[in-house]
């Protein structure tokens, strides 16, 4: 999460994509869900022509599954992330407009260690964001 947030504000796309499992999903504000790399690249790259400013709070994570390794570690664990964000983003109008909202990220741990993301949900059904129509954002 932490990796994802710094690749955000710097609006590293290559980083952000590299930072998602191959067949990852993102639901977008429509709720159409966007899959897969080349798509995530596309959709960061418009959505940063809005000059986003993200702020997420992560309140819960919970890890599960997984293999025990001879030496004892425990590998290719599934996590949820899941917490509060507030974003303010051009409205389209020449002015910024702000939302907030919570989100439900899942999350791979990989053979290496590492953690890719399958699956990116702002809008899950536990909260939505104070203004979602027509916004277009993340």
């Amino acid at each position: 999460m932490k990796l994802l947030g710094e690749r955000i504000v710097a609006k590293d796309v290559d980083g952000i994509v590299a930072l998602q499992e191959p067949r990852a999903a993102i639901i977008d504000w429509d709720l159409k869900v966007i899959r897969g790399r080349a798509n995530i690249r596309t959709f960061y790259v418009d959505w940063f022509k809005s000059n986003p400013v993200l702020t997420v709070n992560p309140q819960q994570n919970f890890v599960s599954g997984g293999q025990r390794q001879a030496d004892g570690t425990v590998l290719n664990r599934t996590a949820s992330i899941m917490g509060t964000y507030s974003l303010t983003q051009d409205d389209g109008k020449g002015g910024r407009t702000t939302f907030t909202g919570n989100f439900c990220d899942i999350v791979r741990q990989q053979p290496d260690g590492t953690w890719l993301y399958l699956q990116d949900n702002p809008y899950p059904p536990h909260g939505s964001p104070s203004s979602i129509a027509g916004s277009g954002h993340h």
